[in-house]
């Protein structure tokens, strides 16, 4: 399936933009979309399996299934003060 990944913060600008679109199995966990994110995306490795990523706009675990239908967006840790 095709999927549509938000990108927020420094993920957004280490990839240049605001959207990734990737071809992932039907029914990939939260876990292994990020690994597979980190693989096709290299230079966001270390800030993707440290984000949280959230399905229709709630925070998900990494065994949460992603579908089709799903918003999915990435968001990095954040600091400061």
């Amino acid at each position: 399936m095709k999927i549509q990944i938000k990108l927020f913060a420094a993920a957004r600008e280490i990839s240049d933009r605001g959207e990734i679109e990737l071809e992932v199995a039907d029914d990939i966990s939260v876990g292994d979309l990020k690994k597979l994110v980190s693989m096709e995306y290299p230079k966001m490795k270390d800030l993707i399996l440290r984000s949280a990523v959230s399905l229709n706009r709630e925070f998900s675990t990494d065994e949460c299934v992603v579908h089709v239908t799903d918003e999915i967006a990435l968001i990095p840790p954040v600091s400061g003060g």
